[in-house]
């Protein structure tokens, strides 16, 4: 029994938008990325990242990437209710979330210290 060009097209659309769903779908399956959080950080960041509210996590979240001593680095996940994350997320505010200047935000973290 073959199928008419018509149930074709619609049997390939509705294929299609599952697959959007579960690829969108799959990267926010009920986990924020930060489990636990730290107040305050002091040392050398070379960068952060503000993950907004989104399906899954209802919370901001920042990320910040610390240097150490041996150039290995670490992500650490900074409580966003504290000074220090208030501070970066009014500059990434500022900057309008513009990647390319995130290092304002550390430079300016750097002369607070």
């Amino acid at each position: 029994m073959a199928m008419s060009q018509k149930s074709c097209t619609l049997l390939l659309a509705v294929v299609a938008a599952v697959c959007i769903q579960v690829y969108q779908a799959h990267d926010f399956i009920g986990r924020c990325s930060c489990l636990s959080t730290i107040k305050f950080i002091r040392g050398n960041m070379s960068d952060f990242q503000v993950l907004e509210k989104r399906p899954g996590c209802d919370k901001t979240e920042l990320i910040v990437t610390m240097n150490n001593p041996d150039n290995s680095t670490d992500k650490i996940c900074i409580n966003t209710e504290g000074r220090m994350a208030n501070a970066f997320l009014k500059c990434w505010e500022r900057i309008n979330k513009n990647e390319t200047r995130k290092m304002e935000c550390i430079d300016r973290k750097r002369r607070a210290e």
